[in-house]
C-alpha cells in the first residue's frame, strides 16, 4: 500500500508541478531568461561577424599604404582598394545585423503571434 501511494504521489507531482507548472512558467522564462539568452546570442553573432570581417583592422589601416608603397599613386590605389573592400565588408555586416535583428524580433513576437493564431482559430 505504501508503494502504491508513492507512485500515485510521484505521478500527481509530475502532472501538476512538472507539466502544468512548466507550461505556466514558460511565458515568464521566454521573456526573462530566454530573452536575455537571445540578446547575448545576438550580440555574440554580431561580435563574431565584426571579427570575421576584420572591420576594425580595415578601419585602422585605412590610410596605411599597401605593400609599403609610399608614393602618391601607391597611396591613392591603396586608399581606393581599401574603400571598395571596406564598403563590401560593411554591406555584409549590415545584412548580417539585419538578419540577427529580425531573428531577435521573431523571438519577441513569436509567442504573441502563436496566441493570436490560436484565439483566431478557436473562434472559427
Amino acid at each position: 500500500m505504501v508503494r502504491m501511494y508513492n507512485v500515485l504521489v510521484a505521478n500527481l507531482k509530475y502532472v501538476f508541478v512538472d507539466l502544468i507548472g512548466d507550461f505556466l512558467y514558460w511565458p515568464i522564462w521566454w521573456y526573462t531568461q530566454g530573452l536575455w539568452h537571445m540578446a547575448r546570442f545576438s550580440y555574440m553573432q554580431l561580435e563574431k561577424m565584426w571579427y570575421a570581417q576584420a572591420l576594425g583592422i580595415w578601419f585602422k589601416s585605412m590610410f596605411t599604404p599597401m605593400f609599403g608603397d609610399r608614393s602618391i599613386l601607391g597611396r591613392a590605389i591603396s586608399f581606393g582598394v581599401r574603400i571598395v573592400v571596406l564598403v563590401w565588408k560593411s554591406i555584409w555586416f549590415i545584412l548580417w545585423s539585419v538578419l540577427v535583428a529580425a531573428l531577435f524580433l521573431v523571438w519577441i513576437l513569436a509567442p504573441v503571434a502563436i496566441v493570436y493564431m490560436v484565439v483566431i482559430n478557436i473562434k472559427k
